[in-house]
């Protein structure tokens, strides 16, 4: 329930933008639609989570969910992990940022992270004319920053199959 509403939240942040900058940042770039489940695969997040082996099998008990999202883009839910490729345009992305977002180096062409009230960690990517997020369970008794070097491995696992 918690991806859900975080997928609407974040939905719901750039909706206003978005139409008018997707139509005008895409015209040029017809990237192909990638599903976001087809990335976030079991062995993928089998590498990256955060959760110790008797809570992770827990979650892993739960299939993947998948939806789409924004124009061309999809949503996909599993093991503690939400993940959207191409929810909004980049230039959303880019205009939308917070000042409490804190860049990350070297992943994608420009990435941020986030605390999203101890409650998941968040991180968001453009690589060219694409847009990662993820949002990831912060475990009890963990935060946000002890869970960046898994969300972040995520990212980096990831991206190569967006370019």
């Amino acid at each position: 329930m918690r991806q859900l509403v975080a997928s609407f939240v974040v939905i719901g942040c750039f909706a206003s933008q978005s139409a008018a900058l997707q139509s005008s940042t895409r015209a040029g770039a017809a990237s192909p639609a990638i599903r976001a489940c087809s990335l976030l695969t079991r062995e993928v997040v089998t590498q990256v989570t955060p959760y110790d082996k008797v809570a992770f099998d827990l979650v892993m008990r739960i299939p993947p969910e998948e939806d789409s999202v924004g124009s061309s883009g999809s949503t996909c839910t599993y093991g503690g992990i939400t993940m959207q490729v191409d929810p909004f345009a980049p230039a959303v992305f880019e205009k939308q940022r917070g000042k409490d977002w804190v860049p990350i180096a070297g992943v994608g062409d420009t990435a941020y992270f986030f605390d999203r009230r101890a409650r998941w960690a968040e991180l968001y990517v453009r690589v060219g004319e694409r847009v990662l997020t993820i949002q990831m369970d912060i475990p009890t008794g963990r935060t946000a920053a002890s869970v960046q070097p898994n969300v972040v491995a995520l990212a980096r696992a990831i991206l190569p199959k967006l370019r």
